[in-house]
């Protein structure tokens, strides 16, 4: 396997485009509808847990030690992830840009950039996300033209939050931070495996946290409780009601920036799987061809509203295993190894 690194910036990058990617548009609906104006004070929890996990991954990495079969049922989790968000992005597609082209052709379009970027020098992948550092600038700036627009009463009554609102609005939080397995398996090729300081991974999760919340907070100032409802992608509705003199169509404009953010997360996924399999085998090319022939074609029996709501709300069990318990398991069962070598 070709060694390779990649610094605490590239980590930080790497991690944010994986976790925003696909699900940013979706998630703001998802967590105003069960929490309703207390949905950024439970985000802000949830995300307070999900820095609690990143130390805790950060200070016990090394005893992420994973087995052969381990490494299969991760990869496996992966790809379907893939698949899951490919449906999603072409569903969106479908309805938003391009209404009249078949699922496959944008599919497969998809499908051959992370081919691409995963059949060449590792930097490809590591760095893709670079780009999209001026998209995000660009999309904060669009959403802020709907400030004027925004009903600051909307966000009454908060603070008196109930069980269910507790348990529904953390189940849906929780659909932010798919990918958070991703920093155990990208820590030990930091440069040097140097330390990483708490300090930095605080302020990923700072920057993460408030890219979240500011777009759950405009989502819930711009509509009503009942708009949000009946609206399956409020951020797209809330951009195509602004105006502006040098473009016509705002959410059109923000489709292809999102679409690019999503292809590049599902060239990270993808990386993930593949640099799991190149840990087992010298021979990788004719597998990565194979995998990304399969997760183009397992999108296609998914895209219906149904399927796709009922995917995405299986894959948050799978978040909760393979991103949470799993990981923990295995740092433990690593941890008891050690003591008893050093018993030995």
């Amino acid at each position: 396997m070709t060694k390779w690194t990649l610094s605490n910036k590239q980590l930080f990058l790497f991690l944010f485009i994986l976790q925003t990617g696909t699900v940013f548009i979706s998630v703001q609906s998802r967590v105003i509808k069960a929490a309703e104006q207390n949905s950024w004070l439970i985000f802000i929890a949830v995300s307070l847990f999900h820095l609690f996990i990143l130390h805790i991954f950060n200070k016990y990495y090394k005893y992420f030690q994973l087995n052969k079969f381990e490494k299969w049922l991760y990869q496996i989790y992966w790809y379907t992830i893939v698949v899951t968000f490919l449906a999603y992005i072409d569903f969106i597609l479908e309805v938003w840009a391009f209404p009249q082209t078949p699922a496959y052709i944008v599919i497969s379009l998809m499908v051959i950039v992370s081919l691409y970027a995963n059949l060449s020098k590792y930097a490809v992948a590591l760095n893709i996300s670079v780009i999209l550092i001026p998209f995000i600038v660009i999309f904060l700036a669009m959403l802020s033209l709907a400030t004027k627009d925004l009903i600051w009463t909307n966000l009454f009554p908060f603070g008196q939050i109930d069980s269910k609102q507790w348990i529904d609005g953390v189940g849906q939080t929780m659909y932010a931070f798919i990918g958070i397995e991703a920093f155990l398996i990208l820590r030990p090729f930091v440069e040097d495996k140097k330390e990483l300081k708490f300090r930095s991974i605080a302020l990923y999760q700072l920057i993460l946290t408030l890219f979240f919340v500011i777009t759950i907070l405009y989502v819930l100032l711009f509509f009503s409780l009942e708009e949000i409802k009946i609206i399956p992608v409020t951020i797209m509705y809330l951009l195509k009601s602004q105006e502006i003199t040098f473009l016509q169509r705002l959410d059109l404009f923000f489709t292809y920036i999102w679409m690019t953010w999503s292809v590049i997360s599902v060239v990270l996924f993808m990386f993930l799987g593949l640099s799991l399999y190149k840990t087992m085998y010298t021979r990788s090319i004719k597998f990565t061809v194979f995998i990304h022939f399969l997760v183009s074609i397992l999108p296609l029996f998914l895209i219906t509203r149904e399927l796709v709501k009922k995917s995405h709300d299986i894959l948050m069990y799978g978040h909760y295993f393979f991103g949470l318990l799993f990981p923990l398991f295995i740092m433990l069962k690593g941890w008891r190894k050690s003591l008893r070598e050093k018993k030995v």
